[in-house]
């Protein structure tokens, strides 16, 4: 991949380096340019697919000419400027921009708008691929143009993985998945829509269908949001924009879900998002006199009661920040806000940001919470430098029992189990679920390579309740099945 930084600022151009370099984007050549004449002459020249543009470099003169270069060179393009203007936002639509970003840059926001790029590079062959379905009448100009129109007999269905990791095995399901009318399938960055062009008579049973099928091999949850044929909805374009509207509805209702519209959907309930000067008393008395009750059942009957029509999602998030900063003086109150308590409550800050489910949100502030309000009234007493260590040390004594949980090991640390999760991906860089998983692994390969013991026999030693489990497991984690690598070991030996 290669990335074009045309950008007059010097120091802002060497950021954008290091942020690449930093993140471990994989683009493996970038290019700067200070003009637009240069821009364009680099643009000819490497076909980059990725353009960083400044809009406050170009001359209104220019405009005409470097629209028609990025045009016919097609890379995608991250625009930026130090004038939120609307002219700017109409030049970035205009260009076909990923996003515009305005100065200062937010570090966070230019790395999200690097990986849309490159998601929607990677994607543009498939995306050719997909579109030329003439034969099926739909394209992804039919969901993200006005142009296909509804004839009452079209259905759409909208699948997203909470984890977004898993969005390529979704496809790969939705490919092999016997639809009892199959549809087009249209890969999205984060999601994958079905296009029916005769729907299935019973469109609902067959979207529960897939959730069930999919959950027969994946523990990631996915949810599906319908849009039956005959809605007044007047083109396809409009149905995919109305799906999305409604997969809002899984941060209150969680995924494992299949959502139809319905009339209490249709708009979100408004609301103050910040706490009231009675709410936020309410909280420094529960905090300073450390009532875990009280702040679990304020939590549960604010966040966890709600009846439709639900409140709009963004306003809830800032409620949530806005309790966040009561917590924060707290912290400051007792001097718990730096090392470990310092980077919990950062974890939690991204958390109300980014998690897509209400109730884990409300969770996990609340065993931060709790974690919080023991340090602070009990004071730590525990060794902050090897709790992680002594915690690996009791996976190393119990990884044969096939009962042993994160809650085991936190338990005996003295931890809780959020905090003591999120130290270890800290410390390790990956879960306890895969640092369990590495250790069986890792042993079964000893004893396939030491001992005649069957693979029954292994799978029993090292925790595992299932053969059949341990041997999928050991096929995804080395490529190989027990027994081919265990013939391979030995044949390498002769």
């Amino acid at each position: 991949m290669k990335i074009v930084i045309a950008e007059r600022d010097n120091h802002e151009r060497v950021a954008i380096e290091w942020l690449i370099s930093t993140y471990s984007i994989p683009i493996n050549n970038v290019l700067v340019t200070k003009t637009v004449k240069e821009t364009m002459a680099i643009l000819e020249k490497e076909l980059p697919e990725i353009l960083y543009l400044e809009l406050d470099m170009i001359p209104a003169e220019h405009w005409s000419l470097i629209t028609r270069y990025v045009k016919t060179f097609s890379p995608k393009i991250i625009t930026v400027t130090a004038e939120a203007t609307f002219e700017r936002a109409k030049q970035a639509i205009e260009l076909g921009g990923v996003d515009l970003l305005v100065k200062p840059l937010d570090p966070v926001k230019i790395k999200k708008c690097l990986k849309m790029a490159l998601s929607l590079a990677v994607q543009r062959e498939t995306m050719d691929v997909f579109s030329s379905k003439k034969e099926e009448g739909y394209s992804y100009q039919s969901i993200f143009l006005d142009q296909e129109q509804n004839n009452g007999e079209i259905a759409l269905m909208l699948l997203h993985t909470e984890n977004s990791k898993k969005l390529a095995d979704l496809q790969q399901f939705l490919t092999y998945f016997p639809f009892s009318e199959p549809p087009t399938i249209l890969p999205l960055t984060d999601m994958v829509v079905c296009l029916f062009k005769n729907p299935p008579q019973h469109i609902k049973e067959e979207a529960w269908k897939v959730l069930r099928e999919w959950e027969a091999f994946n523990i990631e949850p996915i949810a599906a949001v319908i849009i039956p044929p005959n809605t007044e909805m007047k083109s396809v374009h409009d149905m995919y924009l109305e799906a999305r509207r409604l997969l809002e509805m899984t941060f209150f209702i969680g995924y494992r879900q299949v959502i139809l519209p319905k009339e209490e959907y249709k708009s979100w309930y408004e609301m103050d998002p910040f706490l009231t000067s009675a709410e936020q008393r309410e909280w420094v008395e529960m905090l300073n006199s450390f009532d875990k009750k009280k702040i679990k059942e304020w939590m549960h009957q604010e966040f966890l009661n709600m009846e439709t029509p639900f409140p709009n999602p963004e306003k809830l998030r800032t409620r949530l920040t806005s309790i966040l900063a009561q917590v924060r003086r707290f912290m400051k109150t007792y001097e718990l806000e730096q090392g470990e308590m310092e980077e919990y409550y950062l974890k939690i800050f991204s958390e109300i940001l980014y998690n897509r489910v209400l109730y884990r949100v409300v969770q996990e502030m609340l065993l931060f919470l709790y974690e919080l309000l023991d340090r602070s009234k009990n004071g730590d007493v525990f060794s902050k430098k090897d709790v992680v260590e002594r915690g690996l040390l009791y996976i190393e004594k119990h990884y044969i029992d096939p009962d042993l949980t994160l809650e085991n090991v936190a338990e005996a640390v003295g931890r809780s189990t959020a905090y003591y999760s999120h130290l270890i991906m800290k410390r390790q860089g990956m879960s306890f679920r895969q640092l369990l998983a590495n250790k069986r692994i890792n042993e079964a390969k000893r004893l396939l390579n030491s001992s005649e013991l069957s693979i029954k026999e292994i799978a029993n030693q090292v925790g595992f309740r299932n053969p059949s489990y341990f041997t999928r497991l050991f096929k995804e984690m080395t490529s190989m099945s027990p027994r081919d690598y265990r013939l391979h070991m030995r044949e390498g030996m002769e």
